[in-house]
């Protein structure tokens, strides 16, 4: 049996963040709804944080992505076709560029000849980034009970 080594963990390959999280489901809901949905719905719905959704919510309206009613019948809507919303964008909207993250030598003189990852690490983010570039919101559908 192999020593234990103490645990180093590398930067992850992707890094999508709790408020890019919040902001592709709660878009999702939102445009899934035939009426306007508030924060308290949405935080129901998602069994998340009110204050959270909210502060992504404040993001997406400053985006000009969603507007925000006040009043009983208030809440959120989109402003922008879900066929036109891909979580790719949603993604960058929030968290800014994504960027392949080939490894952590990548900005000083590397010693090897060839990256020690190969080429895998960009063949997967190219692959990622296909695929949510593709899905759409209108793409995402509610379980059924």
């Amino acid at each position: 049996m192999r020593n234990q080594l103490p645990v180093y963990h590398m930067t992850k390959l992707f890094n999508i963040s709790e408020a890019s999280n919040i902001a592709v489901h709660s878009l999702s809901l939102i445009a899934l709804s035939n009426k306007p949905l508030n924060t308290g719905m949405i935080a129901e719905m998602l069994k998340l944080s009110r204050n959270h959704i909210a502060k992504v919510l404040q993001i997406l309206t400053k985006l000009g992505i969603v507007s925000s009613g006040r009043g009983p019948k208030g809440g959120f809507v989109l402003l922008i076709p879900p066929e036109q919303l891909s979580l790719f964008e949603i993604y960058e909207m929030i968290d800014g560029k994504f960027e392949a993250d080939h490894c952590r030598n990548q900005h000083i003189d590397c010693p090897f000849e060839e990256c020690v990852y190969g080429n895998e690490r960009q063949r997967l983010f190219v692959e990622f980034k296909k695929y949510y570039s593709a899905r759409k919101l209108t793409d995402i559908q509610l379980k059924l009970n």
